[in-house]
């Protein structure tokens, strides 16, 4: 097993050789007997092939062989910015708000709404008329004897609809509004997740870097210890396991590195540090409160109360649409010396449609089901937040519960393990208990940060749920 540095990211390559060969002939003789006991037959070893093994794991940890580099390829940046980047939970937050690309396309919408609003604040367009008379016999022609007689008509909306439309267009700007801040609260959560989980992940990584090293120390002065052969190969067995934890952690660094400059508009050779710990800060909530608050404040119940007042807005405007509009035309006629009528004649008319079969029936009931449909959206909001609301609360209180569970483990698993190292550099325990105060030592260290970042996911999921902000 080797590892390289291909495009920013550590790669895992294997080869045959005679170390895989070495290393399959140790598995041989780990073989269960009987008496329910696991029993190493008397077997004998490859020295040259356990020694080039063994050596081949001594060089890959302290000498250039597993973690020998490779030439990275210069990746033209997204935007020009500092190689490394500090940031606060805060500071990560604003420049989400700035930067961000999803934001900036819920953004568009209302602008789009806004140009709605403005649409319905107009006045319907005059329209021009011009039409001619002359007569072609007698003498006459269009010069003596024709007409030109211009007119202009408008029309006047009537029962206040021009009113409805507007107070429509400002009602769906405000929901769109709305839309934009529950968008807002969703991406919140998913940058505050991701923020903390790259947190997470390079707590992992320290914890398997902090056992690989312990490990390194023992391995390398194994040799120098005469342990016997087997002894040798479970402790670097137990090296070369740790040191794939930690290319795995290596990986889900690089993933989670990556999610939050996406989320953060940022170039990929931009190093993120962050500079929020993850860090207990017990919590007293109230679920009455909590839920209380979602159903009044939370953005996207807001908005489908917003588009309920609109659907009843658009109920009055149907009623009144069988009112007939009112055109108001005004004319001026010029003619000629002989007619065909008197001279300077001006004209004025109204017409009014005669609302005999279309009195806008099936709109009126299209509206009427348009409000029903919005009173039940609204009751759906209603109940899916407070169960969420109700679901978050309790696994809050489940991540309280484990964090003060897995506090405590912590201080006793590094003394264990720190006694076993002792004991094993004194030949007091063997590689067995080693091994086992090690993965215990790992799995509790990695538990409680499991559980811490937990914590922070129930209070950011409580965060969404309700639309308010949780201070630490």
């Amino acid at each position: 097993m080797a590892l390289h540095r291909v495009s920013g990211r550590w790669v895992v390559r294997r080869a045959a050789s005679r170390a895989a060969l070495a290393l399959v002939t140790v598995l041989a003789c780990l073989i269960p007997a009987t008496n329910g006991q696991a029993q190493i037959p008397d077997i004998p070893f490859v020295p040259s092939a356990v020694e080039d093994w063994l050596s081949q794991i001594q060089r890959g940890l302290f000498g250039d062989g597993f973690f020998k580099r490779e030439t990275i390829p210069k990746v033209e940046p997204l935007r020009p910015g500092p190689a490394v980047q500090k940031l606060t939970v805060d500071e990560t937050m604003s420049l989400f708000l700035k930067q961000n690309l999803d934001l900036l396309l819920a953004h568009y919408g209302i602008d789009a709404a806004k140009g709605r609003q403005i649409t319905a604040r107009l006045f319907p367009n005059p329209t021009l008329n011009v039409n001619t008379l002359s007569a072609y016999t007698q003498g006459c022609n269009l010069t003596n004897c024709g007409m030109v007689g211009p007119s202009v008509s408008q029309l006047f909306e009537v029962a206040g609809k021009r009113g409805y439309r507007i107070k429509a267009a400002d009602l769906e700007a405000s929901s769109v509004e709305a839309g934009f801040e529950d968008v807002v609260r969703q991406l919140v959560f998913v940058l505050k997740d991701s923020y903390f989980n790259l947190q997470r992940q390079r707590g992992h990584l320290a914890i398997d870097q902090k056992a690989l090293d312990i490990l390194s120390k023992s391995f390398q002065s194994s040799g120098r210890r005469s342990d016997s052969d087997i002894d040798r190969v479970r402790l670097g067995l137990l090296t070369v396991n740790t040191e794939a934890e930690v290319l795995k952690d290596l990986q889900a660094v690089e993933d989670a590195s990556g999610d939050l400059r996406v989320l953060l508009r940022l170039s990929p050779d931009v190093e993120i540090e962050l500079e929020t710990p993850l860090i207990f800060y017990p919590k007293e909530l109230k679920l009455a409160e909590l839920v209380s608050y979602a159903v009044e404040n939370r953005p996207d119940i807001r908005a489908r109360r917003i588009v309920l007042d609109k659907r009843k807005t658009e109920l009055k405007l149907a009623r009144v649409i069988p009112y007939p509009n009112v055109t108001a035309q005004l004319g001026y006629m010029v003619q000629g010396p002989h007619g065909p009528d008197n001279q300077q004649q001006w004209g004025i008319g109204f017409s009014v449609p005669l609302p005999v079969f279309d009195r806008n029936q099936g709109g009126i009931v299209e509206a009427e089901v348009a409000i029903r449909a919005a009173q039940t959206e609204v009751d759906k909001a209603t109940v899916l937040i407070q169960n969420e609301v109700s679901v978050s609360y309790r696994r809050f209180l489940h991540a309280r519960k484990l964090v003060d569970a897995t506090n405590g483990a912590i201080e006793h698993s590094s003394m264990v393990f720190q006694a076993a190292q002792e004991g094993y550099s004194k030949k007091e325990v063997g590689i067995l208990d080693l091994e086992s105060a090690r993965r215990s030592y790992g799995e509790t260290e990695i538990n409680h940060l499991d559980a811490l970042f937990g914590y922070y996911e129930s209070l950011f999921r409580l965060e969404r749920d309700t639309g308010r902000t949780i201070n630490f």
